[in-house]
């Protein structure tokens, strides 16, 4: 078997996905050149994907790896597997360029997991829970017109540019770009759902990511300047689908969560971007990163300036990569969402 076919063999072990997604993944989301594995007795014990994103941060847009696909054969777990070759992906993503590398923990016990490897949890996620009778009641809605917007459909395009405008301009936000704009489609579309867009004559005014699950609408992302377009969407798609709640998630809601984890791979150049925008003075000393130990070190923010190196008359902060990932997204309030996990 090819490298693909084995770990598509092993993703089917490890996690307990459809048929119809795991094909879906494969053909849209894999490649050799994303994939990273271990391989013991000659085959496939461990594997994982660096899916590529950009994260807007301070006016910038940097360089992300998104870790999807963690797994490791019943038969190698506990082995210091996974730590190793989630080490070998963090050194070549140190090679390509990458700021950071960000995850969701499919268990809350792996939070510990990988935090060992330098991850601190950064993104948050909020939830609201909603229904006909606690959405207010306006005349509002009357001046819409909400439709589906399929993959590939003559929407699709002025969707996207809606979806594009917010995305990019919200702070330590992963941005999704047009190919995987698709993909988020075409993920929804095997759950049962889809986008939906609220126009008032031709200009679109909000848009819903939602699939139905039992009595539930799960809204994985709804958008609009109007708040009073995003309840005339969700009121719209409970009658729609005919449940009784909308479990909507987003950045704010009565219930905010851990949701995922970041770690920086490559300080020198995070820190010669974040120079000129920094405001203050900053003396770390990174300490600890025996996965890319060129990140250990002596660095100094001073006026607008980037240096490397201990000066004598300064006083350091001494932060291991972890910490200094969390010093980094302080006050930030990182999101991602619409994420294949």
């Amino acid at each position: 078997m090819t490298i693909k076919e084995q770990v598509k063999v092993l993703w089917k072990q490890c996690f307990h996905d459809s048929d119809e997604f795991i094909d879906f993944y494969f053909q849209k989301r894999y490649t050799d050149d994303l994939n990273s594995c271990a391989e013991a007795d000659g085959r496939v014990i461990a594997a994982l994907q660096r899916i590529p994103y950009f994260l807007t941060y301070e006016g910038m847009e940097m360089p992300v790896a998104y870790i999807s696909g963690a797994c490791t054969d019943l038969a190698y777990r506990n082995k210091g597997v996974m730590r190793q070759l989630l080490a070998e992906a963090h050194r070549r993503m140190y090679r390509e360029g990458i700021m950071f590398s960000t995850l969701i923990p499919a268990e809350e016990w792996l939070k510990g997991y990988y935090a060992r490897s330098g991850y601190a949890n950064c993104f948050s996620q909020g939830e609201k829970l909603l229904t006909a009778s606690s959405l207010p009641v306006d005349n509002f809605s009357k001046l819409l017109r909400i439709v589906e917007i399929a993959p590939g459909s003559t929407l699709c395009s002025d969707a996207f540019l809606f979806f594009n405008h917010f995305q990019s301009s919200q702070e330590a936000y992963i941005q999704h770009d047009w190919e995987d704009f698709h993909i988020i489609l075409t993920d929804l579309q095997l759950s049962g759902g889809s986008l939906w867009g609220a126009f008032q004559g031709d200009i679109l005014k909000g848009l819903c990511f939602c699939f139905p699950e039992e009595d539930t609408l799960k809204v994985t992302e709804l958008i609009s300047a109007e708040e009073q377009v995003a309840w005339a969407l969700v009121k719209f798609l409970l009658s729609h689908y005919q449940v009784a709640q909308a479990e909507c998630l987003g950045q704010e809601g009565e219930n905010s969560h851990e949701l995922g984890m970041a770690r920086i791979i490559h300080v020198e150049a995070m820190l010669r971007l974040l120079a000129g925008t920094y405001r203050g003075n900053l003396y770390i000393k990174v300490e600890g990163d025996e996965a890319i130990p060129e990140n250990n070190g002596w660095y100094n923010l001073e006026e607008g300036h980037y240096s490397s190196g201990k000066q004598e008359d300064k006083a350091y902060q001494v932060v291991s990569i972890e910490e200094l990932t969390r010093l980094l997204f302080e006050g930030k309030h990182p999101y991602m969402s619409l994420m294949l996990n």
